[in-house]
């Protein structure tokens, strides 16, 4: 098969250029081939991924969930998708994780030449793809709002005290949700939607049973119905995102949400857009290479 590797060179903390040589050998003892870009810009590998989608097998993306996140949404613009294949090389890295797939190049190239891919679900926000989460709120712009520098600096700490900062504001905002033919009004101080159950780098048990390849997505709407809101709200969380008797849990291929203008949207960690959206399931759109852990698991 031939690969294309897709590369950020800025993503975590640590260069993946040093990586490349490992990976060289690694095909050069294959019968695989292997041609390399470097992204050159945000968005960059956006456009490159789908202007190659046709000439390669196999996207092979390297960097965090934003770099694979850039990847997918070049693919689900063509009309050829090759394979994905992920090296986490970011700092939360919650794709690869979903995937089974650690930071060893070693154990991840023999999932990427022995085991067939598996197909799993793409989901939408209105003109953006996103694989695994999205979310608006209390908490949801860490993931973009953390300086790169301080990232370099100090790696996951960066988001967690960003985390910390986050939770002194007051969050309230209007939700209106259509969805399976109802229709529901709330005041939240967060949505928070999961394929899976990680987000940030942190397994949410409770969350729900979601698969991978359903055809659906799920939507947990905090309310701010009580008082003690906060401390209610982190419970949850500590309790592996056990719902609350107040929040609004919905399952569904399609979502209509009207809230404020001022509402900023995350997908996949990184900023999407800003008040009303639509959020649509594409059931089993792309192939991707997976542990069989995973494929026990979500699928």
């Amino acid at each position: 098969m031939k690969f294309l590797l897709l590369y950020n060179p800025v993503s975590g903390r640590i260069s993946f250029k040093k990586n490349i040589s490992k990976i060289k050998r690694a095909f050069d003892e294959s019968i695989h081939e292997l041609e390399i870009y470097e992204s050159k810009a945000p968005k960059d590998l956006e456009v490159y991924a789908k202007k190659e989608s046709s000439n390669y097998d196999v996207f092979l993306v390297a960097g965090g969930d934003g770099t694979i996140n850039e990847v997918v949404n070049g693919m689900m613009k063509s009309d050829v998708r090759p394979i994905l294949a992920v090296l986490p090389s970011g700092t939360a890295n919650d794709v690869a994780a979903i995937l089974g797939i650690n930071k060893s190049i070693k154990r991840s190239f023999k999932i990427f030449f022995n085991q067939e891919p598996i197909l799993i679900d793409v989901n939408q926000i209105n003109e953006q793809y996103f694989i695994y989460t999205v979310s608006s709120g209390i908490l949801s712009r860490v993931s973009y709002d953390v300086s790169r520098r301080h990232i370099k600096k100090y790696g996951y700490l960066a988001y967690v005290i960003a985390a910390m900062k986050d939770l002194v504001l007051d969050y309230r905002y209007p939700i209106k949700i259509n969805a399976n033919g109802q229709t529901h009004n709330c005041e939240c101080v967060m949505v928070l939607g999961l394929s899976t159950n990680r987000v940030g780098g942190v397994r949410l048990i409770n969350f729900s049973d979601a698969k991978l390849n359903d055809g659906l997505f799920e939507l947990r709407f905090f309310k701010r119905a009580k008082r003690l809101w906060k401390f209610r709200f982190l419970s949850s969380l500590i309790r592996g995102g056990k719902r609350l008797g107040e929040d609004i849990h919905l399952v569904s291929d399609r979502f209509l949400i009207e809230t404020s203008d001022d509402v900023r949207w995350n997908a996949d960690g990184e900023y999407s857009c800003n008040g009303d959206i639509e959020i649509k399931t594409y059931k089993e759109a792309i192939r991707v290479f997976a542990s069989e852990r995973t494929i026990k698991k979500y699928l």
